[in-house]
């Protein structure tokens, strides 16, 4: 019989039975003993044999080996985001760390190498922010083929239940990459060269040419008439070599542009 039990009970523990109970009451506080190391009893043929049993240790936060796993991809990302100039600092790192750490979550990591899980979370993000990257950006960053990084982006979408979402279903803006192209073809900032191009593609959505084409090869015509249009002497193999299409893509788009409405315009009208 337990007498009413204390307000501050003493716990006491009683090896013989296991139990924990309070040293002034005698109300059994916990039915289980907690020891820090191992104690041994000898069963009924003299052998000695191991009492109750070994309870793991649960660490608070992630265990140190998951919080390895998050520095890695974290330092993968930082060198991607640094070595493509993607602009944002620390919110663009943070928001494809956060995917990242989904992808732990659902051990997605498993079996691929962490900087391509590390530059699909990032191009995810890249996505959600409206920046101006293509999947072949990080795929050429990475030595990689682009199907390979690919593939890995669109199995992350599924496991991450992205499939449906606008960040994948929305249409890249080709307006957002007009300005980088025109840099990388021209080797310098030339806002004439990119504002005539933002016209043209400006144009081509009116025309519905955005719908079903890669941004790509939509820039890639635009730039390729804005820079003929301002005295620059390229080929379409240059313009193609810049924007990650082919030059039969790039004819294409071209030809396209020129039957709309918008096709027989001079660059005086588009400005205007």
């Amino acid at each position: 019989i337990h007498l009413i039990a204390c307000k501050m009970p003493k716990p006491v523990g009683i090896a013989i039975i296991m139990w924990t109970c309070c040293g002034i009451c005698g109300k059994v506080l916990d039915p289980n003993i907690y020891d820090d190391g191992p104690s041994f009893v000898k069963d009924s043929s003299g052998q000695s044999r191991l009492r109750g049993s070994i309870i793991k240790a649960i660490e608070d936060g992630c265990s140190i080996s998951r919080e390895r796993t998050e520095a890695k991809g974290r330092d993968e990302i930082w060198q991607i985001v640094h070595g493509l100039h993607v602009s944002g600092g620390d919110d663009i790192i943070c928001t494809a760390h956060n995917f990242y750490k989904l992808a732990l979550d659902n051990s997605f990591t498993k079996g691929r190498q962490t900087s391509h899980v590390a530059a699909a979370c990032l191009y995810i993000a890249c996505r959600r922010g409206e920046k101006p990257y293509l999947l072949i950006d990080f795929s050429d960053y990475l030595h990689i083929s682009v199907y390979v990084l690919g593939a890995v982006f669109l199995q992350l979408c599924q496991v991450l239940l992205l499939g449906e979402h606008p960040i994948v279903q929305k249409l890249v803006d080709p307006s957002l990459f007009i300005h980088r192209f025109t840099e990388r073809l021209l080797g310098k900032r030339n806002n004439a060269v990119s504002d005539t191009a933002l016209c043209i593609v400006a144009s081509m959505k009116r025309d519905w040419m955005q719908t079903g084409r890669k941004p790509s090869g939509l820039c890639g015509a635009a730039l390729y008439i804005a820079a003929l249009s301002h005295g620059y002497d390229y080929t379409k193999a240059d313009i193609a070599a810049v924007v990650h299409v082919c030059e039969a893509t790039l004819f294409k788009r071209l030809i396209e542009f020129e039957s709309t409405d918008s096709g027989s315009l001079t660059v005086c009208m588009f400005s205007s």
